[in-house]
């Protein structure tokens, strides 16, 4: 047993690095300063292959009227623990929704 919870930290402490990717919509310079406006989970099973539910997500929900805007989908820390846990069986990732600093001033 003790094995067991050995092995598990261990790969928990290896599977540390998230994979991110951003998608920059508008405008907006890749390195520009961005402030969080909301973040939402998306749902797989077997290593992201089937999706539950429905993953479709409409981002004017969360930035509104507003033409410039990044899109992160990442997986955190919490993502790969689930998945580690569940050997790949449940598959979360994590949407984040990002708007330039200057226009959060500037309104």
């Amino acid at each position: 047993m003790k094995k067991i919870l050995l092995i598990v930290a261990l790969m928990c402490a290896v599977l540390t690095s998230c994979y991110t990717s951003r998608t920059y919509v508008g405008d907006i310079k890749p390195g520009a300063p961005t402030v969080k406006v909301n973040d939402e989970n998306i749902h797989h099973l077997i290593c992201g292959l089937i999706p539950i539910g429905n993953n479709k997500i409409d981002a004017s929900k969360y930035v509104g009227e507003r033409k410039n805007y990044v899109v992160k989908n990442q997986v955190t820390f919490v993502d790969g623990f689930l998945s580690c846990i569940t050997f790949g069986i449940y598959t979360p990732t994590t949407v984040i929704f990002e708007v330039p600093l200057d226009e959060i001033n500037n309104k």
